[in-house]
């Protein structure tokens, strides 16, 4: 920034634009040691959007609790948009000891998943703190809360929410991420904090998380992350073929072996709501299947019969015009390359941006043909 040029960001316009939690948010995760930050203003928008996410989880989650009047559990009352968050007397169940919790009672795999990535995270988190990593230390934050805890966690206890393993979970997590994120963003943590613990001091009087290494379940993390992945994998394929959202279809996953199998049947409820499927079949070995499109996810097949779902031969004549498409460009792109005017005179960052985008060409191309040999 120079005063010169006249491209001067004041910080109080920004804190009047976006917030001060997001102006200190973003400062810190977009500036890596030793490095140049080109800073405008609609780089602040991440941490706006951020903070927003926080509030309206957090808004979701009290909602969602349970609190105790006169012996009996009722919902807290609605919550209202963002200004106020209301608070009740919570269920002394949810306020519990975490590890104690966490060894008396058998909790199902998508509670121990996001124990785990959180005391995970909270462990990476502590060794970039200590070696003043900031923004990565804010990017963790970030995937975990946003990617893990809100887009996963939360939809796959959505229709279970009342369960009281899912109430004092989804309460701890949040509770303890808070904490972590106090430093980052003071005040929306502070705010959302005596909330959730309105009989407590303030947030920074409480200490800090401590990592649970026995919670800590590499092997649920590595599970949980293939049926995640299938998921996307799927809700892609819908996205690539133009089925509506809202259209339930059947689903084939060749799992490749008998680990994998029992993995995806045991998380197939969560497959089937977050993918928006009718019928999920679970096989050991792959076998083509006619008219369907099947896509590789970790070495696992997943194939969507599309027959009575879309109309094959128009799904025929548009692939071929975009593998008409793609293979021209390719060659372009191989032209390109092959001159050797250009490879010489050109500078080298764009030589391997060429080269990068051929590269992106040929997956393209090959995918494509995959794609139609699975509808023939």
């Amino acid at each position: 920034m120079s005063k010169s040029l006249g491209n001067v960001i004041d910080p109080l316009e920004i804190i009047n634009e976006y917030g001060t939690d997001a102006l200190r948010f973003s400062l810190i995760s977009i500036t890596a040691g030793g490095q140049d930050v080109f800073l405008s203003k609609e780089r602040f928008a991440q941490g706006r959007n951020f903070a927003n996410k926080i509030w309206n989880a957090a808004r979701f989650v009290l909602m969602n609790l349970e609190t105790e009047a006169s012996g009996t559990l009722r919902p807290i009352p609605q919550v209202p948009s963002r200004g106020s968050i209301k608070t009740g007397n919570f269920c002394r169940g949810i306020k519990t000891d975490l590890c104690v919790f966490f060894e008396k009672v058998n909790l199902d795999l998508t509670n121990r998943w996001i124990l785990s990535r959180f005391y995970s995270t909270l462990k990476e988190l502590n060794k970039t703190i200590k070696t003043y990593k900031f923004n990565e230390a804010a990017n963790l934050l970030y995937h975990f809360f946003w990617h893990e805890y809100c887009d996963w966690y939360l939809e796959m206890i959505k229709t279970d929410i009342k369960n009281p393993q899912n109430q004092v979970v989804m309460y701890q997590v949040l509770e303890k991420f808070l904490r972590a994120m106090h430093p980052f963003m003071p005040f929306i943590s502070e705010e959302i904090w005596q909330k959730i613990n309105p009989d407590s001091g303030p947030i920074i009087t409480s200490p800090w998380p401590h990592v649970q290494e026995q919670i800590i379940d590499r092997k649920i993390e590595a599970n949980l992350a293939i049926a995640l992945e299938i998921i996307t994998g799927i809700r892609n394929m819908r996205a690539e073929m133009e089925i509506m959202p809202s259209l339930e279809i059947k689903a084939v996953i060749f799992a490749g072996n008998k680990a994998n199998s029992q993995i995806i049947n045991s998380l197939s409820p969560h497959i089937k709501k977050l993918a928006r499927l009718g019928d999920l079949t679970v096989e050991e070995h792959f076998k083509h299947l006619k008219s369907a499109f099947t896509t590789l996810v970790k070495n696992i097949h997943v194939s969507i019969p599309l027959e009575g779902v879309v109309d094959i031969e128009k799904e025929l004549v548009k692939l071929d015009d975009k593998i008409k498409k793609t293979g021209n460009d390719l060659k372009t792109k191989q032209n390109t390359l092959n001159n050797k005017n250009f490879i010489e005179r050109a500078p080298e960052e764009i030589v391997e941006k060429e080269k990068s985008k051929l590269k992106e060409l040929e997956q393209t191309l090959h995918k494509l043909k995959a794609v139609r040999h699975g509808l023939q």
